[in-house]
């Protein structure tokens, strides 16, 4: 497999989700397939190595695996059908593209333990993107002020959306994303919890409700490449070592270091 290739197809599926979609839909923003795509495929790469998955197979998997997302529920098989075509067009080999296929095609909720390593890499770096870590609590509120709410009913929301996240643990199969998933759970909650705290003792300017201030108030487009650099910023005026830790653990978790 070549750079070339790669890159080609990170542009084939920039294209279709930098913008997807046009305007709010549930869960989805515009650009957040797009850089969640990213950080399934720095993450899934991670857990290949750990588990020692086909590193080629599971980018590629990686970068397609939401090519197709505007599908809804169907995304997963119409997008295995999309990864198909694609890798036929460039000629890639008949059994590595099955590869590819396949893992794409179990990735949302389709893989169990028997399956192979390649796709239980996506599966688990895809559903820990989406619900663990910093960056979990960075989509909550992200979701939530795109609907209208508020930062203080946003964190006091978060004692009843959290356990619904340790329920999700059941669901990854392997030793490497769980380890991954608890790690991110615990900071998760570790950073609810002092959310919590000061918006209870105050004041209102307390550095991490700025920083959630900061994620509530660009939910429009909500992006956490862009929001790092203000996020950052936030905290170094602030001197507070625990909104400079909580940064840059978001940043760690979404370049797949964490």
């Amino acid at each position: 497999m070549t750079e070339t290739l790669v890159a080609d197809i990170e542009r084939i599926v920039r294209d279709r989700l930098a913008d997807w979609p046009a305007a709010w839909e549930g869960y989805h923003w515009p650009g957040y397939t797009w850089e969640h795509t990213l950080r399934v495929r720095d993450l899934a790469l991670r857990l290949a190595g750990e588990i020692g998955a086909d590193r080629e197979v599971v980018e590629l998997a990686a970068l397609l695996h939401d090519i197709d997302k505007a599908a809804g529920r169907e995304h997963a098989a119409v997008g295995a059908e999309t990864a198909a075509r694609l890798l036929a067009e460039r000629s890639m080999p008949i059994d590595f593209t099955a590869r590819v296929v396949d893992a794409i095609a179990t990735h949302a909720g389709g893989n169990t333990p028997g399956h192979p390593a390649e796709n239980l890499a996506l599966g688990d770096a895809d559903l820990i993107d989406a619900n663990f870590g910093l960056v979990g609590v960075w989509r909550f509120i992200t979701i939530r002020a795109g609907h209208g709410t508020g930062v203080e009913e946003t964190i006091a929301a978060m004692g009843e959306w959290l356990p619904k996240k340790d329920v999700l643990l059941e669901l990854l199969n392997t030793d490497a994303g769980r380890a991954v998933a608890l790690d991110r759970t615990a900071r998760m909650r570790e950073f609810c919890a002092d959310l919590a705290a000061a918006l209870a003792d105050g004041p209102a300017d307390a550095p991490l409700l700025a920083l959630a201030r900061h994620i509530n108030a660009h939910c429009a487009r909500g992006s956490i490449s862009d929001q790092l650099p203000a996020l950052h910023a936030i905290a170094a005026q602030a001197d507070h070592a625990g909104a400079q830790a909580a940064v840059a653990r978001l940043a760690d978790e979404a370049a797949g270091r964490a």
